[in-house]
């Protein structure tokens, strides 16, 4: 007779190991989570319209329900299921802003705006179980380089030394006046005396 640990429900043993990845276990309550809620918008889409506060559009809410079903597929069929979590998140959007219209339309604001805050609530826990959603092989390519060899120079330490000694030539200046631009900078300044003698000389 076997054990009861080896009795598993069918899809557990049909998806022994998906999705992968650290956010293995929150993911998959969330695909569960997807499928559940999908049936129920299916089966009673004017029921949960009334309880959220909702127009009352019972074929939006169907499709809605058809989405959440493929969605919660998508999550627990695949080894990353980031791609299909994002998708939540685009959906809680969509939720949000179909609900959202109930504060206008519907006559329980409070209601209303009750389930929008439950709504946002649930789109923060998608949002991150998608961001550390990846498995360690995609999460190890989105990885910083290591840039800690590089120095920032163009050359290395002993031929950048001394460098900044030697005089060039001005920014945007022809390579003529390259030498004159040195010979000026050479050239020793001249004091007021020396100045006024030069002028002295020169006069008759």
């Amino acid at each position: 007779m076997s054990s009861n640990s080896s009795i598993r429900h069918p899809l557990s043993m049909a998806l022994p190991s998906r999705p992968m990845g650290p956010m293995r276990v929150p993911a998959r309550a969330l695909g569960w989570f997807s499928i559940g809620l999908g049936l129920a918008e299916l089966t009673m889409p004017r029921t949960l319209a009334r309880a959220a506060g909702a127009p009352n559009l019972p074929g939006l809410t169907r499709f809605y329900g058809l989405r959440e079903i493929g969605t919660g597929i998508g999550i627990l069929t695949s080894k990353d299921p980031s791609p299909w979590l994002w998708g939540r998140v685009a959906g809680d959007a969509l939720d949000v802003a179909t609900v959202g219209t109930g504060l206008v339309t519907a006559r329980r604001p409070l209601r209303t705006l009750a389930s929008v805050l439950m709504l946002l609530g649930v789109a923060y826990v998608d949002l991150k179980v998608a961001e550390g959603a990846p498995p360690e092989k995609k999460r190890a390519k989105r990885s910083l380089r290591d840039y800690s060899s590089r120095s920032g120079f163009p050359k290395t330490a002993a031929e950048m030394r001394g460098i900044a000694r030697t005089p060039s030539r001005p920014m945007n200046a022809p390579a003529g006046l390259q030498h004159t631009g040195a010979a000026r900078t050479t050239a020793p300044s001249q004091t007021p005396a020396s100045v006024l003698q030069t002028s002295a000389n020169v006069l008759p």
